[in-house]
């Protein structure tokens, strides 16, 4: 599954293709991946424009206008492609053939803007998800949510209060905790701890208060670092240019 890093990275991408755009229809041919139902949020998307696109944990948030929501999960094998009128096709997400066309057999759904561009939402297994909410729904999809480790809100007692929760899980399952802390992950978490000195199966409550400050630092640092590199590319992510991340040759430990 992307971490916080890859997110992030098509975030960015697809923030300067979408922003402005205003909704003219959308197809939808997997219910189940979408809420509310089809005919529903076909009528409540028609004519909204998409304000910006952000980032919560793991999920993709596009703010609409009239106070609404646009909420993506790709999960494990979920994609994006944004297909203007004019130019180039970019996605990011799973790497996904396209087949030499689209909409393809993975295309669950298609969102269609006013100025003739598109947004396909792709997925192998059909375990993402596309969420059109209020401002009620979206509390109730991120209030549960931890730390975002990029955020002015992760400071160092923020960071030990998450930590000393559960003084004896492995202090690997505490960076993976998205209710501790939000975004990091598989990779990102051994990296982390890596960078911290610390072994990945330590106990939280072991922990030192100067081992605790440098894996402080080090969460973001890696984090950061990540970014710099368009995220690491396994076989479940690549950047909205298509492109492979090329975070992996800076990897320290993960897959070791």
């Amino acid at each position: 599954m992307p971490e916080l890093p890859e997110v992030e990275t098509i975030r960015r991408e697809l923030s300067r293709r979408l922003a402005g755009k205003r909704f003219a229809d959308v197809e939808v041919r997997v219910p189940k991946m979408v809420s509310p139902t089809p005919r529903s949020l076909r009528q409540r998307l028609r004519g909204r424009w998409v304000r910006a696109v952000s980032r919560r944990a793991k999920m993709l948030v596009l703010p609409l206008s009239g106070q609404r929501w646009l909420v993506f999960h790709l999960k494990m094998t979920g994609q994006l492609v944004f297909a203007p009128a004019h130019g180039r096709t970019v996605s990011g997400g799973h790497p996904i053939p396209n087949l030499g066309v689209l909409p393809n057999k993975f295309t669950h759904v298609i969102f269609r803007f006013r100025d003739g561009s598109t947004l396909y939402f792709n997925d192998q297994r059909k375990f993402g998800w596309a969420r059109l909410v209020d401002a009620d729904g979206l509390h109730r999809l991120t209030a549960h949510l931890g730390l975002e480790p990029l955020s002015r809100a992760f400071t160092r007692e923020a960071f030990a209060r998450a930590v000393r929760r559960y003084p004896n899980r492995a202090i690997k399952q505490v960076l993976m905790d998205a209710e501790l802390i939000s975004g990091v992950g598989n990779i990102y978490s051994d990296e982390s701890c890596f960078c911290a000195r610390l072994r990945p199966t330590r106990r939280a409550r072991t922990i030192t208060v100067a081992q605790l400050a440098t894996l402080y630092r080090c969460v973001p640092r890696v984090l950061k670092l990540a970014l710099s590199h368009k995220g690491t590319t396994s076989d479940t992510y690549r950047r909205p240019d298509g492109q492979a991340g090329y975070m992996a040759p800076f990897l320290n430990v993960y897959g070791r």
